[in-house]
């Protein structure tokens, strides 16, 4: 017994000494400088748009319509295993705990204990070295998973729409189309207690949308893949906070729409990201796809929150180019419960209007955008009107149910 309580003390030694070698050899400058090639990463991932911005008929072709839709189906199923919002509980848990790691080493710098100064100014670059090398993956992951579908052909000539410069009187037309289709819808959703349009749970309200694409997908093979419900982060109002009405996550394939915003343009925000979803990264498009989309649904509360987004962007349009004309329309086929909605609406942006996080978000946002080949930034979610009137001179606003 005795000798083998000391073979056993021996064995727990060595087995320590060599944990304790190689925390050693893992916290060395030597090993910083091994490591070092990694955070080439980061170089590559910036320069791999100019390696595809240039083909976008290859990108559609391998990309977009090859690789791309296997990927986010595969993401999509294991994401839809879970009812909460996956994305939301990584960014919240890893997120906070690599700052954590990131503060408590850099603190360790000045007031650790003297012998250890040393050691922790290597830990603590070890620690930086380690994160560059996640941020150069995570980059390159973006572009693998989603993000090379910014370079695939543009919607418009996927769809045959004709896109080109219209007059005011066909934006006009259409403007008192998308209303006279909103004030119809209007009659047929339910209401509040205030008066104020209501989807009803949220929940079964946005089961609505992939039904709707499973619809169209039957008719269109750009949207056949199959497609899974948004999430609602619990912490929408940091989303309202940071003027986002919804977000779509490429590495888990995963549209989340922000649930503190009201009924009125909840369900299209959800269909918005559900067109980042099969890889229509352009912000116009992914507004077109929204409406388009709705057009197949049997929800009259989905199809109302759709064509008031659509009615928005038109309106907003008309307004900059001809009031009267926007007045006159305004007047004549805006309904008492489409005001009422649009004013509920308006006080919930006002209390978030100009914020600071949302001032610094759109700023990022904007460049994210112009990075990616989107030249004018955020004014890019505006240009669904020319979508749109291009699908209306087809003729193709007509619900198919």
């Amino acid at each position: 017994m005795e000798r083998e309580s000391v073979y056993s003390n021996d064995t727990r030694a060595s087995r320590s000494s060599r944990r304790g070698k190689t925390r050693g050899d893992k916290y060395t400058w030597a090993n910083i400088i091994k490591r070092l090639p990694l955070l080439l990463l980061i170089p590559i991932a910036i320069f791999l748009p100019s390696l595809v911005k240039n083909s976008p008929e290859k990108v559609e072709r391998i990309y977009s319509r090859g690789i791309y839709p296997i990927v986010s189906r595969l993401l999509g199923f294991l994401n839809s295993l879970f009812p909460l919002s996956v994305a939301e509980l990584v960014i919240v848990l890893i997120g906070g705990l690599l700052v954590l790691i990131l503060v408590v080493r850099l603190l360790k710098i000045p007031f650790g204990k003297l012998r250890s100064r040393g050691e922790n100014r290597i830990r603590f670059f070890s620690y930086l070295v380690s994160l560059g090398i996640f941020v150069g993956i995570m980059l390159n992951l973006f572009y693998v998973l989603w993000g090379f579908n910014h370079y695939r052909q543009p919607l418009s000539k996927l769809m045959e729409l004709n896109v080109h410069t219209r007059s005011v009187d066909e934006l006009a037309e259409l403007t008192e189309h998308l209303a006279m289709q909103a004030t119809e819808l209007r009659t047929q959703v339910d209401e509040d207690e205030n008066g104020v349009f209501s989807a009803g749970s949220r929940a079964e309200a946005l089961k609505a949308i992939p039904e709707a694409f499973r619809s169209l997908g039957r008719d269109n093979e750009l949207f056949a893949n199959k497609c899974y419900k948004a999430k609602t982060p619990i912490l929408s109002k940091t989303l309202s906070k940071l003027d986002i009405a919804g977000i779509y996550i490429p590495y888990l394939a995963e549209p989340n729409v922000n649930a503190e915003q009201p009924d009125l343009y909840f369900l299209s925000g959800a269909s918005h990201e559900m067109g980042h979803y099969f890889g229509f990264a352009a912000e116009d498009e992914a507004n077109f796809i929204s409406y388009y989309a709705s057009l197949w649904s049997n929800d009259p509360a989905f199809r109302y929150s759709a064509v008031m987004a659509a009615l928005s962007s038109c309106a907003s349009s008309l307004y900059s180019n001809d009031y009267d004309k926007y007045a006159d329309i305004w007047y004549r086929c805006y309904s008492e419960g489409m005001q009422r909605d649009l004013e509920n609406y308006r006080e919930y942006y006002k209390k978030y209007e100009n914020h600071p996080a949302a001032q610094v978000n759109n700023s990022i946002n904007d460049a994210y955008l112009q990075y990616h080949g989107h030249s004018d930034g955020l004014k890019s979610y505006g240009r669904d009107v020319d979508l749109l009137l291009a699908l209306y001179e087809q003729g193709g606003m007509e619900y198919r149910h």
